[in-house]
């Protein structure tokens, strides 16, 4: 009967860590939405404002007449040209971020709707008075080490499955950001053959196709390491003090990278930096990894000697 209570105790628990997990995820997901959104509209508002001084060089004005005679109007539209395309590229990533986190809240209000989640409560506390009574009519020997070493498993097992979806998010972080360098690669190649040998209008062509190609690409990792960071941060909040990951640069390049990224690639100097800034992101990725791993063998560790004591209670 006692070993009945503690497995549905069990089951319980872990249902109610997974959904406090979920609504905290949804909270954070409902600020990314709204910090994006505001960004999203600001480029909006930034972009018609560059294609309308794009606009105005074609209209008839005493400084464009100006600047024909000096020959320099071709320069000043090459410019205005180039800032238009660096806050459209912008433009472009902030809309597909805000697109692709509704669907993730969309996906976690799903999860959260779940029949399993239904009444939890109420059944912890149905459960609570029933073991109560059992105790009361039949207090078990060792029964506090029992009860702690449950709850203590109960946190191991918690942290460990948020150390496997940390690690599942940053591997595929790694994957996208290593596609991403090798297609700027490509893009950094046409460019060179185009810059310096004359490639003509095909080979231009295809450098801005392999560029669009590396856009898409580095927004899904950007998803994937706005993932990763989430999960790290679940993992860290469960034992703050007891597992601390040094996560140096990474959170930071999270936050802004992308940005500089999206105004560096246009030339080919500036391809060259992206792929070094994507590489100095997978080796910030790589140290997280490394602490999850070491980690996730420390409570390996300390889950088998759990079940161990337990056994040899049980047995006693």
């Amino acid at each position: 009967m006692w070993s009945t209570l503690q497995q549905r105790q069990s089951e319980l628990q872990l249902l109610m860590n997974e959904q406090e997990r979920l609504q905290k995820k949804l909270a954070s997901l409902q600020t990314d939405v709204l910090e994006h959104t505001h960004k999203r509209n600001e480029l909006e508002r930034k972009l018609t404002k560059e294609q309308r001084d794009v606009a105005k060089l074609d209209e008839f004005s005493f400084s464009n007449m100006m600047r024909k005679w000096k020959g320099t109007q071709e320069d000043v539209r090459d410019q205005e040209m180039v800032e238009a395309a660096s806050v459209e590229l912008k433009w472009n990533e902030a809309v597909k971020m805000v697109r692709d986190l509704e669907v993730e809240l969309d996906t976690i209000r799903k999860e959260l709707a779940d029949l399993r989640f239904r009444d939890l409560h109420v059944n912890w506390e149905r459960l609570m008075k029933e073991k109560e009574l059992w105790l009361k009519v039949n207090s078990p020997k060792d029964k506090a080490q029992m009860e702690e070493l449950y709850e203590r498993k109960m946190v191991v097992q918690t942290m460990l499955r948020e150390i496997e979806e940390a690690r599942e998010a940053g591997s595929k972080a790694n994957v996208l950001l290593s596609y991403a360098i090798s297609q700027l690669q490509s893009a950094r190649n046409y460019s060179t053959w185009d810059t310096f040998l004359g490639g003509g209008m095909i080979v231009t062509a295809m450098k801005h196709s392999a560029i669009d190609e590396s856009e898409d690409t580095i927004h899904k990792a950007q998803m994937a390491l706005h993932r990763f960071r989430t999960e790290v941060k679940d993992v860290q909040a469960l034992e703050a003090n007891s597992f601390i990951v040094e996560r140096g640069e990474f959170i930071k390049m999270a936050d802004y990278f992308f940005d500089d990224i999206f105004s560096e690639w246009t030339i080919h100097s500036r391809i060259s930096k992206s792929q070094d800034n994507l590489q100095d992101t997978i080796k910030e990725v790589v140290k997280v990894m490394h602490s999850l791993a070491g980690k996730k063998h420390v409570l390996d560790a300390e889950l088998a000697e759990i079940e161990a004591k337990r056994k040899q209670l049980i047995e006693a």
